[in-house]
């Protein structure tokens, strides 16, 4: 089972606060100032061990979004940053451009 904070699935039960890693197609966090290594590090680590295809980190305290994607062994192969203000594409089953602007710094 995995808790993000935003978790993607597109199959299974809706509304929890928990969804089985298998199930989930996209994971999103939003980084927490006070333990940012917990998401850029730990879960960056976690995530494509269990199989979640794209896991999308957004830091409010540095103003950006970024986009894992693409599985290779037990990391993700590509990586799109983009500052807020830009758009980041999320890739299929989703299909759709994140716009950044709608987002808020701490």
């Amino acid at each position: 089972m995995i808790k993000p904070d935003i978790p993607g699935t597109l199959r299974g039960p809706a509304g929890r606060n928990t969804t089985p890693a298998d199930l989930a197609l996209i994971a999103v966090e939003v980084v927490s100032p006070s333990n940012p290594e917990n998401d850029w590090t730990g879960k960056l680590r976690d995530y494509p061990l269990m199989g979640i295809p794209l896991y999308l980190i957004v830091d409010a305290q540095q103003k950006t979004a970024t986009l894992f994607q693409e599985i290779d062994g037990n990391r993700y192969r590509m990586r799109e940053d983009a500052d807020f203000g830009q758009k980041i594409h999320v890739p299929a089953p989703f299909n759709f451009a994140l716009d950044t602007s709608e987002l808020l710094p701490y």
